[in-house]
């Protein structure tokens, strides 16, 4: 079989070496593309597999046909489509947790963003595939498809250098970078000659919808990053207002313990264990924190606690100074100096981290203290309360001191790239709130509009191109009309001209340019019968001998000079003079009388007498003229003719160079004038 070379190439011109080498390296980078595609295989799964359809979808194009290749390439703009569809739907449409939930029944614990190609990659591709649709045609949009492609990947190169991870996945990887050039390529070298004919549109129209183009790209550069700058702020005052609810509930349990401590000064007795009980209730309650309240004797034992479970029981007698050296000063301050004081963060004796609060216990009317009231706080317990209230499948909690983690709570769903810390104080000792948003979470409060502005802008910039383009085209066919109708025009012209010519020389004579026998014939029967007319039948005399002494081209000049003369004298006199044949001519004077006519006859025979016309013996030319007058009425041609005539016979008779009347016509005969 042989490669499939586009039907544009052997309708313009017979297929050339050029065009046959354009198809074999479109072929050949097909081929490339779809082994790159196969390699891609062990990548992405689902982008790989768009992929390999495209450069299939390509490969049959150039083997087989365009027809061949639809099989493949509307599937893949389909599914396409349906990934484009997922990256503009606003989330109250349809929230990307539905989209996860889909992506979830296809494959356990996979979300959207596994199946769905990245942005960049993804325009790319619709505008490679939509441009074999449309069978690479410059006035259905192919060039700026192609441009648009080229564009998208560069910008897909350019995110490349962008240091700040982004929330959307936006270019694909480098082999799906060079599988996508592979495609730019073949097509571009395959129309590259096909597409030199409409080169100076092509330029016309492409030029600006790639630069709409490219704003369309910066515009929607600068929204994305305005977009997750400004979602990035909003997540960081949440964080914040959550570090700010943890310190402040640390500051309500340290005057919750000062007021507890206070209450002791009512009372003169030691405290009890049922009065204890019954003051710590409360407390422990609203702060379920605390792990316990316990009272401390003045030799550091605890001898009181609340509430009284397992893991408090369990330390009931301990001796702090020895059991718990780590918070020593804290309860000798408290206990001696009766100074409110706490440990730094320590291993507390139930287990795990956290601070002890000593306050000295004042008796009534006492200024030592009789003891201390220790309320132990666990920071996993404290972190937990706040945890608590924040769903897990949107952020990951973590709270640290030192670098070191004192509390944890996982997500429930995959995290994002983004990290937000807040600094909190508890009681003077820093800690860190640490959240990690779940990547569903930041993409379903993503703004659309970023992406809807860039779909939007190409799809104005493809418009443009095909208006310019199609304006061009008009524009061409228009200056064709004009031309074909300027062409047409002086056509007409000629042929107009050509026309009166014919015309022209079907009534006159060619030598002379005088009417011939025909227009005068014409001007007889245009006569109105109600007027008299005169006619005057000339004949040069012996004109035989001009032409044999002086030659035909000299008598041909004796002709048209005579023509002349006899236009100067009849036309003024209201007649025509007209040229029958030969040496003879003949002249209509409407509305003249025989007397008048004989007139203008003498003053033309005059004329030529006069004019220096010579025979070959030096005697000047002369003409003779027969007069015929008819009268008003009905009146026929050949009897007028025949009349004048007779009437120039008997002028030749008479020893020629004269003039001669016929008789009156007053009877009709012959061709009658109409």
């Amino acid at each position: 079989m042989t490669p499939y070379y586009p039907l544009r190439l052997a309708s313009e011109r017979p297929v050339s070496a050029w065009a046959i080498a354009a198809s074999l390296a479109a072929l050949l980078g097909s081929l490339i593309a779809l082994a790159l595609a196969v390699i891609g295989l062990y990548g992405s799964l689902p982008t790989a597999v768009l992929l390999v359809m495209a450069a299939l979808g390509q490969l049959l194009w150039y083997r087989l046909g365009p027809v061949a290749a639809q099989a493949l390439l509307w599937p893949a703009l389909g599914l396409l489509t349906l990934c484009l569809v997922s990256y503009l739907l606003p989330e109250h449409w349809l929230p990307h947790a539905a989209w996860d939930r889909l992506a979830d029944r296809l494959l356990t614990g996979s979300l959207l963003v596994d199946w769905r190609p990245p942005l960049l990659l993804t325009l790319c591709l619709i505008a490679l595939l939509l441009s074999l649709a449309v069978r690479t045609r410059a006035g259905l949009g192919a060039p700026m498809l192609l441009g648009i492609a080229g564009l998208l990947l560069l910008a897909q190169a350019a995110e490349a250098f962008h240091s700040a991870p982004a929330l959307l996945s936006l270019r694909g990887s480098w082999l799906d970078q060079a599988i996508l050039l592979t495609l730019l390529a073949g097509q571009m070298v395959d129309v590259a000659g096909a597409w030199q004919q409409h080169a100076f549109r092509l330029r016309r129209a492409l030029w600006p919808a790639l630069c709409l183009a490219l704003l369309s790209l910066l515009f929607w550069h600068h929204q994305k990053a305005l977009g997750e700058r400004e979602l990035a702020e909003r997540i960081g005052q949440q964080h914040a207002q959550m570090a700010e609810s943890l310190s402040r509930e640390i500051h309500d349990h340290l005057a919750a313990m000062r007021r507890f401590a206070n209450v002791w000064r009512l009372t003169a007795a030691t405290p009890g264990s049922t009065d204890w009980a019954t003051q710590a209730a409360p407390y422990q309650r609203d702060f379920r924190y605390f792990l316990n309240i316990a009272y401390i004797d003045a030799a550091t034992r605890i001898q009181l606690v609340h509430p009284p479970n397992a893991h408090n029981l369990r330390i009931l007698g301990s001796r702090l100074l020895e059991d718990q050296p780590a918070g020593r000063e804290a309860v000798i301050s408290a206990l001696q100096h009766g100074r409110e004081a706490r440990t730094d963060i320590i291993e507390l004796l139930q287990g795990g981290p956290g601070v002890i609060h000593y306050l000295p216990l004042f008796l009534a009317h006492e200024s030592h203290p009789r003891g201390a009231v220790a309320m132990v706080v666990s920071l996993p317990v404290l972190a937990e309360t706040l945890f608590t209230a924040i769903d897990p499948g949107t952020q990951q909690l973590s709270l640290f001191h030192g670098g070191k983690r004192l509390a944890h709570q996982s997500a429930e769903a995959r995290l994002g790239p983004w990290q937000l810390e807040a600094e909190l104080d508890l009681s003077g000792i820093p800690l860190v709130l640490r959240a990690e948003p779940t990547l569903p979470r930041l993409l379903g409060d993503l703004p659309r509009q970023p992406v809807v502005s860039l779909s939007v802008g190409l799809l104005l910039a493809q418009l443009l191109y095909l208006v310019l383009f199609s304006q061009q085209e008009m524009a061409n066919q228009h200056r064709a009309v004009r031309r074909t109708n300027h062409e047409l025009r002086r056509e007409i012209r000629k042929r107009t001209r050509l026309q009166q010519e014919v015309e022209w020389l079907a009534g006159h004579d060619e030598l002379t340019g005088l009417p011939n026998r025909r227009t005068f014939l014409q001007a007889l029967r245009a006569h109105d019968p109600r007027q008299p007319i005169s006619v005057l039948l000339c004949d040069i005399d012996h004109f035989k001998r001009i032409n044999d002494r002086l030659g035909h081209l000299e008598g041909d000049r004796y002709l048209i000079e005579i023509g002349r003369l006899g236009r100067e004298v009849i036309e003024p006199a209201g007649g025509l003079f007209a040229r029958l044949g030969g040496e003879e001519f003949v002249a209509c004077l409407p509305g003249r009388e025989g007397p008048e006519a004989m007139r203008v006859a003498d003053t033309l025979r005059e004329a030529v007498a006069a004019r220096g016309l010579t025979h070959a013996n030096g005697t000047p030319l002369t003409i003779s003229i027969g007069v015929a007058t008819g009268a008003p009425g009905p009146l026929g041609v050949d009897d007028l003719l025949n009349a004048a005539d007779m009437a120039l016979y008997r002028a030749k008779g008479a020893g020629r160079n004269r003039a001669r009347l016929a008789d009156s016509l007053a009877a009709p005969g012959g061709e009658e004038l109409p």
